[in-house]
């Protein structure tokens, strides 16, 4: 065998376990999303993928290491889809708006993304070693509305004697704890309820 023809091998070897290791974490966040992470087991994985529970251990050694990496498989993807969408539109508010309304709990994909990372919270509540990726994360989260904050400074759209940091992270607790309030059914807070709630902080925060 050539030793191109043993590269094209190994790069299709990859490929496919790629492929293999996204379907396993698609599959893992899914269903922590339905029945919560200490209800899945790996078997249940497996199942879903119509693999062997040694082929998802091949992947992720431990339970943890499967909640640690359907979390950050899932907030990977809804960052890249929050960027595609964010980067067509010019102004600073309709992309906030527009960032607010992506976050939005609904039914479906954005929800079953909540769910994981609400239970993700929890287990980092309690075991150190998952805080350094869960604060990263948040870091990303709140570094994307203070960045569409200081743009609307510039561009003249938000008030310019306000603090990108402390408003994007009031901006963000809000978020987090109208959703988690949306995810519990909460009397009187649901979707439309708190985009209204967000809508009007940032009026009030930002161009009052």
């Amino acid at each position: 065998m050539t030793q191109t023809a043993r590269e094209d091998r190994m790069g299709a070897r990859g490929s496919n376990d790629e492929v293999r290791k996204a379907a396993i974490l698609d599959a893992a966040a899914q269903l922590i999303a339905e029945r919560g992470y200490h209800a899945v087991r790996i078997a249940d994985i497996a199942k879903i993928v119509g693999s062997s529970t040694g082929a998802v251990h091949y992947y992720f050694p431990g339970k943890s290491d499967v909640l640690r990496l359907a979390l950050n498989h899932a907030i990977t993807r809804a960052f890249a889809r929050q960027s595609a969408e964010l980067k067509n539109i010019p102004s600073a508010r309709e992309r906030l708006l527009k960032l607010i309304d992506m976050q939005l709990p609904r039914i479906g994909q954005v929800r079953d993304e909540w769910s994981v990372w609400v239970q993700f919270w929890a287990e980092a509540a309690v075991r150190p070693e998952l805080r350094p990726e869960h604060n990263e994360f948040y870091a990303r989260w709140r570094e994307t509305v203070e960045r569409i904050i200081e743009r609307g400074q510039r561009a003249g759209e938000f008030r310019a004697d306000v603090d990108p940091s402390l408003v994007a992270m009031q901006l963000t607790a809000m978020t987090d704890g109208a959703a988690i309030q949306v995810l519990t059914g909460s009397p009187g807070l649901n979707v439309t309820a708190m985009r209204e709630l967000l809508i009007a902080f940032v009026q009030s925060a930002l161009v009052d």
